[in-house]
């Protein structure tokens, strides 16, 4: 059983480097449907989408009848678990993330979520005891230091609210606690089935709340689809940063413990500041470059370690 395991930890890690790696350009294409958008309208689109497509990918693997990761025979009757797991994400975690986006830039959202695989570290050393190793929570440390210079370089740029950073760690909080949940229900539901009702959940709240604040007004809920970059933002959103993603995700939570599955969520902030750099024309520093090389060393040595 045992060896088993281990044969599936290098697609594990594949699928969580993945994963992360999509999550680090979302931040980009976030701010640019937020300039056509709101917050929750962006939201409503990105998860009805997602549903929409997951619905063909579920529908395959109950006919093919597939196992594993992409098994899908939901026991609806037992399915608590998976809904609290789609309030925590993408519900409570994206309405977080989303303002905080919105108030601060792309880099420094990048920058602070970074910041989930240390609560997942402490989160999984508490209630799953998977006590990490002194190296890894060196390593982890160095993570922090990396993230932290990162944080005070792009903050002096301007033009970042402090409630933004307030939500920035609720978002924080909320995705290590998404990430150990996910984990501890993997035995029970497959990664797909995760999924699944992740994209479900997100798509029935946040269409809600956008139809709400929008005064149910149809109108102003179909004027983003006349913009060419906000239709280009939720498509890189709803099937790569949703379905695909969080697909990855939910596969490595199954076969990695916490500390190893999330010490990839920071290459998500490298990847979040370069896109800002060169797509966005955020401002970058030789020492912001310096904090993402200490960055990828930290997550390097958090997964040999």
């Amino acid at each position: 059983m045992q060896s088993q395991m281990q044969k599936k930890t290098g697609p594990a890690m594949l699928a969580a480097a993945v994963g992360n790696g999509i999550f680090g350009f979302s931040f980009m294409f976030s701010r640019m449907a937020m300039d056509a958008a709101s917050p929750l309208t962006l939201l409503m689109y990105r998860f009805t989408l997602a549903f929409l497509f997951i619905n063909i990918v579920a529908l395959w693997a109950h006919l093919t009848k597939k196992e594993g990761w992409l098994r899908f025979r939901i026991p609806w009757k037992k399915s608590l678990p998976l809904f609290v797991l789609g309030l925590l994400q993408p519900v409570i975690y994206f309405l977080c993330e989303s303002w905080g986006i919105k108030l601060t830039n792309a880099t420094v959202s990048g920058v602070i979520i970074a910041l989930i695989p240390i609560a997942a570290l402490g989160g999984g050393a508490l209630f799953l005891k998977e006590k990490p190793s002194l190296p890894q929570i060196g390593f982890s440390l160095l993570c922090i230091l990396g993230v932290i210079v990162m944080t005070l370089q792009q903050g002096e740029s301007g033009g970042i609210q402090p409630l933004g950073i307030v939500l920035l760690v609720g978002a924080v909080l909320f995705g290590a606690m998404y990430n150990m949940f996910s984990r501890k229900i993997s035995a029970a539901f497959s990664a797909l089935e995760r999924t699944y009702v992740m994209m479900l959940v997100g798509a029935v709240v946040f269409s809600l709340l956008a139809c709400m604040e929008n005064g149910f007004d149809s109108c102003k809920l179909f004027l983003p689809l006349q913009n060419a970059k906000f239709m280009l933002a939720m498509g890189y959103l709803s099937l790569f940063s949703s379905i695909l993603a969080f697909l990855c995700l939910n596969y490595a939570a199954t076969i990695l413990p916490v500390s190893r599955s999330t010490a990839f969520c920071n290459l998500t902030t490298v990847l979040s500041v370069l896109a800002g750099v060169v797509f966005l024309q955020e401002p970058f520093t030789l020492l912001s470059g310096v904090a993402a090389v200490v960055i990828i060393i930290g997550v390097f040595g958090v997964q040999k370690t």
